[in-house]
């Protein structure tokens, strides 16, 4: 016997509504009184995306499936102060951001909760800009936060501002991941300097120093990352490069990435090429992995946007690993 529908969430819609509008209407009567310290109540907005993903791998099951479904809440609490809360209902735990920032000036900032580690300008840009379906083979390995699947997050505190034209970022993280507590006593620290001489151009350096352990009951062992970066990005021409290296312990990584695109069609179509090299243990030779990505993105409104790539996956020693059709159409709202 078919089950009728619940009718709970229209209420619940309708109770959101009644509070919305009971909020409003005494943020007004208080705006009569006095100017209000507190502007939270107006300055919430709502945000998010979702992806949906379609995928034909030649040596892998095809796969449709809801990549992400990001929401997210931000707002000012007081004048300077200001947070973010974002989960991804895809994912588990679902909690992806959690964050206050204190910004009294452009030159100094405070941000403390759960957040994009400073390192790499790949790994710090949001899921919904990234330029191709699948962040580069290299950022998405080595990159803090990215090495242990977290998304390029941590817990802890950062230093951030700007200052003529250099933008810097330096704090402390548990090391961890993402909604996690630390296994040790030892935080680790990040750093991350752009130096941006015009609009269109910039290049930087980030680094990372760490220790880790799986346990508290297992001896800590190196997680050191040093990485550098350029952007161009002018009259619809973007050209973007990476590297990064890291030492896990004794085994020593590196990888790059070199990419290029333009824009035509006003801005609306987008074709775009990636080359990324990635070899996770510099000392045995013919071990690496090569990717090379040829996308084409279709903005429709917004960040509303259908994206196409097709990646061809190569072994260092010679031959094909695997090669695939990724199309993936994101709403953001």
């Amino acid at each position: 016997m078919t089950e009728k529908p619940k009718r709970m969430p229209l209420k619940a819609a309708g109770l959101i509504l009644l509070a919305a509008a009971l909020s409003h209407a005494l943020a007004q009567a208080e705006e009569k009184r006095e100017s209000p310290i507190v502007t939270a109540a107006k300055s919430l907005k709502l945000g998010g995306y979702f992806q949906l993903l379609a995928a034909d791998w030649d040596k892998e099951v095809d796969n449709f499936s809801v990549r992400r479904a990001r929401p997210s809440l931000t707002g000012e609490i007081v004048k300077n102060l200001r947070f973010k809360i974002s989960v991804d209902v895809v994912k588990s735990p679902a909690l992806v951001d959690a964050l206050v920032e204190y910004e009294p000036s452009k030159a100094v900032g405070l941000r403390i909760g759960q957040f994009h580690v400073p390192f790499s300008l790949e790994s710090m840009t949001p899921a919904s800009d990234v330029d191709m379906v699948n962040r580069s083979t290299v950022v998405d390995t080595l990159a803090p936060g990215r090495d242990n699947g977290s998304l390029g997050r941590d817990i802890g505190a950062v230093l951030y501002g700007s200052c003529s034209i250099v933008e810097y970022a330096v704090g402390v993280v548990n090391g961890a991941g993402i909604n996690k507590a630390d296994t040790n006593s030892h935080k680790d620290w990040s750093g991350r300097v752009i130096i941006r001489p015009f609009k269109f151009l910039s290049f930087g350096g980030s680094l990372y120093r760490g220790k880790q352990s799986p346990s508290s009951d297992v001896p800590l062992v190196r997680r050191d990352k040093e990485g550098l970066h350029a952007a161009f990005i002018y009259r619809g021409i973007s050209l973007k490069s990476e590297y990064i290296h890291a030492k896990d312990d004794l085994i020593s990584k590196a990888g790059w990435y070199v990419q290029a695109g333009f824009f035509a069609l006003a801005g609306k179509l987008q074709p775009i090429l990636r080359y990324d090299s990635l070899d996770l243990d510099r000392a045995t030779p013919d071990d690496g992995t090569n990717v090379i990505t040829v996308g084409i993105n279709w903005f429709i409104a917004g960040k509303t946007k259908l994206q196409a790539n097709y990646e061809i996956h190569r072994l260092e020693a010679g031959g094909r690993e695997k090669s695939g059709l990724l199309a993936q159409l994101q709403i953001a709202f």
